[in-house]
């Protein structure tokens, strides 16, 4: 008990004299104006700086005590982040323990300051453990500098002597990966920047690709190793090499494996997304199968990379014609009790896969109400690159109208159709099978919708548009092919010709 009550004494005498913690519930009798202040805001009555001094003063936003109590707030607020608990599924291994290490080493300081220098040296040993395991270079190099410091009081030399080696050390390190960290923050940033900027800035990507294997060699450091991954990544996207990707992320796993670092700070479920989504794009399916299911181990399925990794399984399914299993995984993802919580983007782009699905499968499958709003809100959702797969919108309201019988409204579609190409699509060189596809739409239209008319006269369009399949980096996949999506319409225009016979 002897160091929890140098704590209590400290901490008693110590701690700020207006802290006393805000009930996060909101549910407490007789509360303080702070916690009036706060409960309001929980319960959503003060959105604005006027509504909250009309609320707790019956004044206006100038009035000196609702400053004084915003500021009282705000600064209890802000000490409460120390609490934030980081073992949520949504933060990574790599920020949970770098975190962890921070509080170790801040507790370290205050007590070192306070003149407690065994039971900072206790908290540092803590800190440094976790970081060597972890090899969280900056974290290990603040508590062996604040461990010199503490040795240098004690007078301990033989100590400090082999701190000071072992700083020596670090610090070279340390300064490695900065610079590669530098090189590795310019790289995202022309990659994200623009479209154009990602596009020419591959000879700048090379270049540091050879840099960071020259520092992760030199260093064996998972830190510099990680950015090497992601710069690999981005080359092999970005040249559309996704057998190489694949084949990259299994010798990934390798090396992790052989390194002497926990294995949780390499980020595996983002592995095996990219893997499953390099299966796709090559056309593998039934190997995507496999890698996908395999992921799922790694993701909580409360998280975004859980919805972004279903969706990749999803449209192996959707590829693979293997609507079954399509509808099983949609079905797996609307019953998970974290859908309705998550983003508007996610929920978005899985309303759009169900209309999709919905007219893959066969009739007696299909949805009784369909929502094309739903389609229409959640295009902003999806990368500008994939603009050109939009054509398909106006086809699946096509097909559904003929489907009800409001040929008027079909023809209509139809039209969209013509206009969307020509004002999004017909630029030269670019939307290779939206053109194709345009194509075929022509010459049913100048075939009277004649189907068997049709097919032989759109066999080479056919033909082009399996060839000119590609797969540009950072840009969404097709959901139901254009060849299928082709097959659906023809179809549908068999049904229109049979109810006009």
């Amino acid at each position: 008990m002897k160091e929890i009550n140098k704590l209590v004494d400290l901490v008693t005498h110590g701690l700020k004299s207006n802290f006393d913690v805000i009930n996060l519930t909101g549910d407490v009798e007789n509360p303080g104006k702070e916690q009036q202040l706060y409960n309001g805001v929980l319960d959503g009555l003060y959105p604005t700086d006027e509504s909250a001094a009309e609320g707790m003063y019956q004044s206006d936003i100038y009035d000196q005590r609702f400053r004084m109590l915003k500021s009282r707030l705000r600064h209890k607020l802000y000490d409460l982040l120390y609490h934030i608990d980081f073992d949520e599924p949504g933060f990574t291994h790599s920020t949970k323990v770098e975190l962890e290490c921070k509080e170790y080493l801040h507790k370290a300081h205050i007590l070192f300051k306070l003149g407690e220098h065994a039971m900072s040296d206790k908290q540092l040993n803590k800190c440094i453990t976790l970081a060597e395991e972890n090899q969280i270079t900056p974290a290990l190099v603040e508590a062996w500098e604040l461990k010199r410091d503490i040795l240098s009081h004690d007078c301990k030399p033989t100590d400090f002597d082999l701190a000071l080696k072992r700083l020596e050390e670090l610090r070279k390190l340390l300064q490695i990966e900065k610079e590669n960290q530098d090189l590795f923050l310019r790289m995202r940033m022309l990659m994200s920047k623009s479209i154009h900027s990602r596009n020419t800035c591959q000879d700048h990507l090379r270049k540091s690709i050879e840099q960071s294997e020259k520092a992760y060699k030199t260093t064996k450091s998972i830190n510099i190793f990680l950015n090497l991954y992601q710069l690999k990544v981005w080359i092999f996207l970005l040249e559309e090499d996704f057998s190489a990707l694949h084949k990259f992320t299994h010798e990934a796993v390798k090396t992790v494996g052989k390194a002497k670092v926990e294995p949780e700070r390499f980020d595996h479920g983002y592995n095996s997304y990219l893997a499953s989504r390099a299966l796709l794009a090559s056309e593998k399916y039934k190997e995507g199968y496999v890698e996908a299911k395999a992921g799922f181990k790694f993701m909580n399925k409360s998280t975004e990379r859980w919805f972004d990794h279903s969706e990749t399984y999803f449209l192996l399914a959707m590829h693979n014609q293997d609507y079954k299993l399509a509808k099983k995984i949609l079905e797996e993802v609307l019953k998970n009790p974290n859908y309705t919580r998550a983003s508007e983007a996610t929920i978005g782009r899985w309303k759009v896969f169900r209309i999709y699905l919905n007219f893959a499968t066969p009739g007696k499958d299909m949805l009784k109400r369909v929502r094309f709003s739903d389609v229409h809100e959640a295009a902003e959702f999806y990368y500008i690159e994939s603009k050109g797969y939009y054509i398909s919108l106006p086809l699946l309201e096509f097909v559904h109208h003929v489907n009800k019988d409001r040929l008027d409204l079909a023809m209509n579609k139809l039209d969209e159709v013509e206009n969307y190409f020509f004002k999004h699509l017909n630029e030269p060189g670019k939307n290779p099978r939206e053109k194709q596809f345009y194509k075929m739409l022509k010459v049913l239209k100048t075939s009277d919708f004649n189907v068997e008319k049709t097919r032989p006269k759109t066999e080479k369009y056919l033909a082009k548009m399996k060839e000119k399949r590609s797969y540009p980096p950072f840009s969404d996949f097709e959901i139901l092919p254009y060849e299928y999506l082709w097959e659906v319409v023809l179809k549908t225009v068999s049904k229109l010709k049979l109810t006009n016979s």
